[in-house]
């Protein structure tokens, strides 16, 4: 597709939102997105043919990047804009090229507030079979939801624990645009965290474990790329 508006676009639309750990031990995960996330389009064009699925005409994604409130700053949380694929590849190059992974204060990071605000985005994928998704990779725990309220940047209207189940399951109630019936969340996360109580009690929802501590080095590309084809072609 070349440059086909939202407005006027007849095909499948899915909106990625990305939220990567960004603190040391995650370079690997980051880099591992920013080699192979051009080919993303491509890869699930590609799963979704081979199973007899309507293909994405419109792809766009966008990138949170999270560390800890207490020691980072501004740079607790730093998000792009909604990227367009195939359109747009040297535009996300570019913006992926800055991603390093640094900072934090100790082995856990804010994975919460970047699901809180990835929930906000402006998702505009709203058809039948339209899907909004959003990853979260992380290979720590998330700092309990308001644990790092009384820092700078912290994001205003962040909900406890129970808030972002509420916030997921009933978004337009609380002025998001998650569509109830296209909303996905996929978590890259450890075993005995929240996120895995997230990944038993949230619907839309898969949990893929990783090893604590070592930077989604046990996850490949391809296993990303097809986990999101997965959640785009269920029902």
């Amino acid at each position: 597709m070349s440059g086909m508006a939202y407005g006027n676009a007849v095909g499948r639309r899915v909106d990625i939102v990305m939220c990567i750990d960004g603190t040391g031990s995650m370079a690997g995960c980051i880099d591992n997105v920013k080699t192979n996330i051009i080919r993303l389009y491509e890869t699930i064009n590609a799963d979704l043919e081979k199973g007899g699925n309507s293909v994405v005409e419109i792809l766009r994604i966008k990138f949170i990047t999270f560390r800890d409130y207490k020691s980072d700053g501004e740079q607790s949380m730093v998000m792009s804009r909604f990227f367009e694929l195939p359109n747009e590849k040297a535009e996300v190059s570019a913006y992926l090229a800055g991603i390093r992974a640094t900072g934090g204060c100790g082995e856990d990071a804010n994975g919460l507030e970047a699901f809180y605000l990835a929930m906000k985005s402006d998702f505009v994928a709203t058809g039948a079979k339209d899907r909004q998704i959003i990853v979260i990779f992380a290979d720590t725990p998330p700092i309990p939801a308001l644990k790092r309220s009384n820092y700078s940047f912290y994001p205003k209207g962040m909900p406890d624990a129970n808030g972002l189940l509420d916030m997921w399951t009933c978004g337009q109630e609380y002025g998001t645009s998650l569509s109830y019936r296209g909303r996905r969340l996929i978590l890259f996360a450890p075993e005995n965290s929240e996120y895995k109580d997230m990944g038993d009690q949230y619907d839309n929802c898969m949990f893929i474990p990783v090893e604590i501590h070592n930077g989604l080095s046990d996850v490949s590309f391809d296993t990303i790329a097809h986990t999101i084809s997965s959640s785009i072609s269920s029902r």
